[in-house]
């Protein structure tokens, strides 16, 4: 699918990259193993030193653009297991966690009828910065030091089929259910309006999170910070 697989040893942002090729019109993979100026939603920061891995993979999806951050999830949890990690988890919108600790994060952007798909995979990373407590790496969690290139390869393979299944309207929901971390518990969801209160009912095949306040009404969320009333 992807008509090219690009790859940096440093960058200042796979994202800014792959926007410059947008105007192609043609799937393109970046991936870099350094960023100067990574970034994660709401223009956060992303950590991202070398013995890390940043993808941006621009797809052109016309129709369910909304559930490709479901997809890279996935894909990357897939690709994690085959490499014998277990214990993972979603927390939506955008994380994946090993022992509620971020291994990876995943920022979506829309562009010219083109969706950035972004993942920062932490791999080999060592250390993290001391307000950084809730990072790990996979090295961190098995003591093993993996190929990037292996891993990367991997993700885009992963992807590109998943990807072929949504582009023929194929749910992959039922997949990724059982990794949704926050199901049945009370949460707050911070939007940029306002706070909202209920208890996580799942996600549905567009990656909206669907919240049951405390009138019964079911809310769909498509973004926000989920913070746990109880733990």
């Amino acid at each position: 699918m992807f008509e090219r697989i690009l790859k940096y040893q440093a960058v200042s942002s796979t994202q800014d990259i792959a926007r410059r090729l947008v105007d192609r019109k043609k799937p393109v993979a970046i991936y870099a193993l350094c960023q100067r100026r990574g970034r994660g939603r709401s223009s956060r920061v992303w950590f991202s030193p070398p013995g890390g891995l940043y993808l941006s993979l621009v797809v052109f999806p016309g129709v369910r653009a909304s559930s490709i951050p479901l997809l890279a999830a996935l894909v990357v949890i897939r690709v994690l297991e085959d490499h014998g990690l277990s214990g993972l988890v979603i927390h939506w919108p955008n994380d994946v966690m090993i022992n509620s600790r971020k291994v990876c994060g995943i920022l979506c952007e829309e562009h010219d009828q083109a969706v950035i798909c972004g993942i920062g995979l932490n791999v080999n990373t060592e250390k993290f910065p001391k307000n950084l407590t809730s990072a790990t790496s996979m090295m961190l969690e098995t003591g093993k030091e993996y190929n990037l290139n292996d891993i990367g390869q991997s993700i885009v393979h992963r992807f590109e089929r998943l990807y072929a299944k949504i582009r023929g309207r194929r749910s992959i929901g039922r997949y990724i259910h059982r990794y949704v971390t926050g199901i049945g518990e009370a949460v707050e969801i911070i939007t940029s309006a306002r706070k909202y209160y209920g208890s996580v009912m799942g996600v549905d095949d567009d990656w909206a999170l669907l919240l049951r306040d405390d009138n019964g009404v079911i809310r769909k969320f498509y973004y926000g910070d989920v913070r746990r009333l109880r733990w």
